[in-house]
C-alpha cells in the first residue's frame, strides 16, 4: 500500500510541475474537507481549476481517468462548493480537470 502512496504522490508532483509550467499558480494540493478531497487547487488566468490527478503504473486497469467515477466526480463537486464558499476571492470560471498520468517504466527508482 506504501508503494501506491507513493507513486501517486510521484503523478501529483509531476501534474503540478505540468500546471506551473502551463502558467497556473497553486493555490493548495491536498485540500481536504468535510464533503471529501481534490488533490490540486490551482487558478491561471481568473480561471479556478479543481485538478483529481490518476496515476498508473502500467496499462491493466485501463485509462487513469476510468478511476474518476460518478461518485468521485460528485465528492469534487461537493469540496469545490465547500471551497468556494469560503474563498474570499472571485473567479470568472471554475474548472474541473482530471490529470492522468502514466507511469510504465521508471529506472533508478526504488517503489
Amino acid at each position: 500500500m506504501a508503494d501506491k502512496k507513493r507513486i501517486g504522490q510521484l503523478g501529483e508532483e509531476l501534474a503540478a510541475e505540468a500546471l506551473k509550467n502551463k502558467g497556473y499558480y497553486i493555490i493548495t494540493r491536498n485540500y481536504t474537507c468535510p464533503y471529501g478531497e481534490v488533490d490540486i487547487i490551482a487558478v491561471r488566468e481568473r480561471v479556478l481549476a479543481f485538478v483529481e490527478v490518476k496515476t498508473r503504473t502500467g496499462r491493466g486497469h485501463g485509462r487513469p481517468s476510468e478511476a474518476v467515477d460518478e461518485r468521485k466526480q460528485r465528492h469534487i463537486r461537493n469540496a469545490a462548493r465547500y471551497f468556494l464558499s469560503y474563498s474570499k476571492k472571485e473567479y470568472e470560471k471554475i474548472d474541473f480537470q482530471v490529470v492522468e498520468i502514466s507511469l510504465e517504466h521508471i529506472a533508478g527508482l526504488e517503489f
